[in-house]
């Protein structure tokens, strides 16, 4: 089906396009929405990214999944943006700036880190695996969460700390939180 896509979109069918925007805009987005922080400036964003693969849609290699168009483009878009920011970033953020500025062609294997967080949550206690997910993926505050599971917000905020510190030791980075993130938004929403 990404075959056919690109190979329409090279040829510069509109229709195509529409289809591509309809079927990747939501993902993008929520993608973006991680590293932008506010609204707008991830809908810029997401609508630069959509700007990029219509500009260079004759340069695009047919066998190439959408996926990694989309996300190669998204990664460059975020680091243009974090650049206009001129704002002093964090040693996470420069780990990010450094991976969304390589533009070779790197074959990374998402799925397996995707597996490997999954694999990570399923080792925890189904409580604190909950509290956890309704923080870092339903973004619930600590006191909603402790609302909503009968608790003490610093005890929310115990829980959700043992989970990272358990996901560090592991070697699972922030970022890759939010790739994992995102697939779990989309497979929820569907």
């Amino acid at each position: 089906m990404s075959t056919v896509l690109i190979t329409r979109l090279q040829n510069g069918d509109d229709a195509c396009f529409k289809e591509i925007y309809e079927l990747y805009h939501f993902k993008v987005f929520c993608f973006v929405k991680k590293y932008a922080g506010q609204q707008t400036d991830a809908e810029d964003i997401t609508q630069n990214v959509f700007i990029h693969l219509w500009k260079y849609r004759n340069k695009i290699e047919p066998s190439t999944e959408l996926d990694a168009i989309l996300f190669k483009s998204c990664k460059q878009e975020i680091s243009k943006w974090y650049k206009k920011q001129n704002r002093i970033f964090s040693i996470e953020d420069e780990q990010l700036i450094k991976e969304l500025d390589n533009k070779e062609e790197i074959e990374i294997d998402f799925s397996s880190k995707l597996e490997k967080i999954e694999h990570l949550l399923q080792q925890i206690p189904e409580k604190r695996r909950k509290i956890f997910t309704l923080h870092k993926f339903d973004e619930m505050s600590y006191k909603e969460i402790a609302e909503e599971m009968g608790m003490s917000q610093s005890a929310v905020a115990n829980q959700i700390s043992k989970t990272l510190q358990y996901l560090k030791k592991h070697s699972v980075k922030s970022h890759e939180l939010y790739w994992f993130a995102l697939v779990f938004l989309n497979h929820y929403q569907n």
